[in-house]
């Protein structure tokens, strides 16, 4: 007989007590700001990769969806073992094995090597994605959305200061110096990490199978996370399309710009760690649905100002800070609606919502790199508003369907 949601809550898992210390949050919060660019490092370098080794654009177009199904792959096998084992130990494993990831990236011979290092990359980077569900079980209620709108607003910085980063040393040091700088900043990280947080033994006593089986059964039996995965995924993938064709319109004739150019973009949007922040303080009274259509809208809004100003400096500053505004101010939502669905599980409902998510965002990458490969920007704009008008479909048909079933009041 299946294991129901119900189930696995129940199966070895207690109440957390609740406990975020700010010195706790701020260790969390460095340790995100360095550990979630992994699978952006290569983004302002594709068309330096691609000469090195003598690929199309479109070939290019697999490091990044390689990195993200890695990532895929290590949120369905990797993450929820943060709900079953000991977190600081765990974390420190996966910080030393990206660092030999990074490592391998940057000494690869050949293409193949080098898309074999990127999907190890993903694979050790879901450790952002123990850290994350980390802060909310530590949260009380009424801090949880502070909270996580700080520890996401400082994903959003560590990515941001990564692509920025890797431009900057690219453009100095090469792509390979890249992933050398990130492998060393990994061995850091896991020794800030081994001194600087608490041992935390978690509740649940659930053997590997039967906590693999536990994903699967959150999953069958929660509608509302399945829902909310599916916008988030169609989101993600509207904001993957974006940064995995850049490089290459910065380098066409329209701007003739190098990877320093298209790591600086990445401090563009850094309104949208503001965004992030702001929404994790307002979410339970504006409604996270609310505002999520919203953000949906405002990243629309953005592929529009892309595909008609997008040849000008102006235009695709604009749609940059649009475009991250929205999408962050989204993550926090949906990601705040997700951990009131099952308090006991957060690991795994995060996994499930960042396996759709990245699974998106992958999409979002190759299919942008062939667009412009066939079609140039205006063939990515298009890739990129299409995913957002299937994420608002997607949205008013959830509105439309719950109206439908709601109660009707009692005559009077």
């Amino acid at each position: 007989m299946g294991t129901t949601a119900t189930d696995a809550m129940a199966a070895g898992t207690r109440a957390v007590p609740a406990h975020m210390s700010r010195r706790l949050l701020w260790t969390l919060t460095v340790a995100t700001v360095f550990a979630v660019g992994n699978i952006y490092y290569s983004q302002p370098l594709l068309g330096e990769i691609a000469q090195s080794f003598r690929q199309s654009a479109s070939s290019t177009g697999t490091i990044p969806m390689l990195s993200q199904l890695g990532y895929v792959a290590g949120l369905l096998f990797l993450a929820p073992l943060g709900d079953v084992l000991e977190k600081r130990g765990l974390l420190v494993v996966l910080l030393v094995s990206a660092g030999l990831a990074l490592l391998a990236a940057g000494i690869a011979p050949t293409f193949p090597l080098f898309l074999t290092a990127c999907l190890g990359i993903g694979l050790t980077a879901v450790l952002v994605q123990i850290l994350i569900p980390f802060v909310a079980v530590l949260s009380t209620p009424a801090e949880r959305g502070r909270n996580l709108g700080t520890v996401l607003s400082a994903a959003l910085i560590g990515v941001l200061v990564s692509r920025t980063l890797s431009g900057f040393v690219g453009a100095h040091l090469g792509w390979r110096g890249v992933f050398f700088v990130a492998s060393a900043t990994m061995f850091a990280l896991a020794v800030l990490l081994r001194l600087g947080l608490p041992r935390h033994e978690p509740p649940t006593r659930l053997s590997y199978p039967r906590l693999l089986h536990s994903v699967w059964s959150l999953f069958r039996d929660l509608p509302e996370l399945r829902a909310i995965a599916l916008t988030g995924a169609l989101m993600y993938a509207a904001l993957s399309a974006f940064w995995a064709s850049l490089a290459f319109y910065l380098e066409s004739d329209a701007f003739r710009m190098g990877p320093e150019t298209a790591g600086m973009f990445g401090l563009i949007g850094a309104a949208g760690a503001l965004a992030a922040n702001l929404t994790g303080r307002n979410v339970e009274r504006i409604g996270a649905r609310r505002l999520v259509r919203g953000s949906i809208l405002l990243m629309l809004l953005a592929w529009m100002v892309f595909a008609g100003l997008g040849a000008t400096w102006a235009g695709l500053i604009t749609g940059v800070l649009l475009l991250d505004l929205g999408a962050q101010a989204a993550t926090v939502s949906n990601q705040t609606a997700l951990y009131h669905i099952h308090p006991e599980a957060q690991t795994r409902l995060n996994t499930i919502y960042k396996v759709f998510y990245y699974a998106g965002g992958a999409c979002g990458s190759w299919l942008s790199t062939a667009a412009w490969e066939h079609f140039a920007w205006r063939g990515v704009c298009a890739v990129g508003a299409m995913f957002l008008l299937l994420a608002f479909a997607w949205e008013r048909l959830r509105l439309a369907a719950r109206a439908m079933t709601a109660t009707p009041a009692p005559l009077r």
